[in-house]
């Protein structure tokens, strides 16, 4: 049975690499002919790519999907959370169409006809082997597009749940990416992301590197950069300096996400990181000895089972050494079947908030003064979209979030100079 033209709805929660997977669904159901529409009112059909990488993005999937369940139109609920929480996602939505995980969407084309034909309660949470880059669309109406350039990871981190999700290491080969991004550029996108859950096992499958795909992209004409995603330090420590040299190029942002989430070595320990604090100093060093002004980004994690007040400490004095541009804080939460999740020496609500709201002020007062030192530098920025609170948004070579007020269209490659900044972005002047 054929459903020429079915009219479906889409919603995406989570990280960059949901974000690319619902690229993924769309073109899959392009190639059946299926419409995505922005009103869920139009549609015939809903999808929801879900995350459960922490629980209130959970509770707020959970409390999404009990809304839709309410509604009589079949509900296809994909992503990672279903290989997460499974019996929470069924008791939300028990009437649910079909289950699906992150590597089961060349199996929409078989399901949804099925599903449109009345049936319902299909469960395919299992991998597929398809090679489901080559459904990859970019969005329509952005000149930003999301890349997935390997699924998996490496780690047995104690707090993770999403590597039960995603699974071991499927790294796409060099020259696919390579067509597919160079097809990109063709098409007008200027920012192009490129994402995984740990971009450093980039190639631990097939024999290919991360430094080669990068040089490899490098090479691709055209005015576009390239943001590399997260990248956890074990793994690069032998290869930071190829890395480095291959990104030493025009087209790519000089940003690094490194992760971090304890400036204790003892509690790495705890949370099977695999690396020491000396180590990931060590690399972020010589990221910025190799591009003075990059943007350093980390994660870290309050509160995880045993922190003590002197793990906490060694955190904060860490962050006010180093000062990272950007540091993402997560209060520990319990997530499914880690390790973690077990642990007797939980940390009490009250003080996880507490220690959150300290570091929080040096982080803001760490940006404060990063974004104060770009004030009268000057140079060319990618316009890519409307900014927040008026004005158009672009990023300098840092991958800085830039401001300007003036009628200019995403794509625009365009001059300025640093004025002002604020706690959140910096305030440009075009001047060509």
């Amino acid at each position: 049975m054929e459903y020429m033209g079915l009219k479906y709805y889409l919603e995406t929660y989570g990280c960059s690499l949901n974000a690319a997977d619902s690229d993924i669904i769309v073109g899959r159901l392009d190639a059946i002919d299926g419409h995505r529409v922005k009103d869920i009112e139009e549609a015939e059909l809903i999808l929801l790519n879900t995350c459960g990488v922490k629980e209130p993005t959970e509770d707020k999937i959970i409390h999404r999907l009990e809304e839709l369940g309410q509604r009589t139109l079949p509900v296809i609920v994909t992503g990672c959370l279903p290989k997460i929480s499974i019996d929470r996602v069924e008791k939300a939505i028990p009437g649910y169409a079909a289950l699906l995980g992150p590597q089961s969407i060349e199996t929409l084309a078989s399901i949804i006809p099925r599903i449109m034909g009345g049936e319902r309660g299909i469960r395919h949470i299992e991998s597929d082997d398809a090679y489901k880059l080559k459904w990859f669309a970019g969005p329509p109406d952005s000149v930003i597009c999301t890349i997935p350039i390997c699924e998996g990871c490496l780690g047995s981190c104690a707090y993770c749940a999403v590597r039960f999700a995603r699974g071991k290491v499927r790294s796409y080969s060099i020259a696919d990416l390579h067509q597919i991004i160079k097809r990109c550029v063709h098409l007008g996108y200027r920012e192009i992301r490129l994402t995984s859950q740990d971009a450093a096992v980039f190639g631990s499958d097939t024999g290919e590197t991360l430094s080669g795909l990068m040089q490899s992209i490098g090479s691709i004409e055209g005015p576009h950069k390239f943001r590399l995603g997260m990248f956890n330090p074990n793994i690069v420590m032998s290869s930071i300096d190829g890395l480095l040299k291959s990104m030493d190029n025009e087209h790519f942002f000089k940003f690094f996400h490194i992760p971090l989430q304890s400036g204790s070595d003892r509690l790495l320990k705890t949370m099977k990181r695999r690396y020491i604090v000396s180590e990931w100093e060590s690399i972020v060093q010589r990221v910025r000895k190799r591009f003075k002004n990059a943007t350093i980004a980390t994660d870290i994690i309050v509160g995880f089972p045993g922190e003590n007040e002197s793990d906490f400490e060694q955190t904060l004095e860490l962050i006010q050494r180093v000062k990272p541009s950007v540091t993402n804080i997560s209060k520990y939460g319990d997530r499914p079947n880690t390790l973690a999740s077990t642990s007797k020496e939980k940390v009490e609500t009250s003080l996880k908030k507490e220690r959150s709201r300290i570091l929080t002020k040096i982080v803001n007062q760490i940006l404060k003064e990063s974004n104060e030192s770009w004030i009268g530098w000057s140079g060319p920025i990618i316009i890519t979209e409307n900014g927040p609170k008026g004005g158009m948004l672009g990023r300098n070579e840092a991958y800085k979030t830039v401001i300007v007020h003036k009628d200019l269209s995403p794509g625009t490659i365009v001059d300025v100079e640093i004025t002002s900044s604020d706690r959140t972005h910096l305030n440009g002047e075009v001047i060509s």
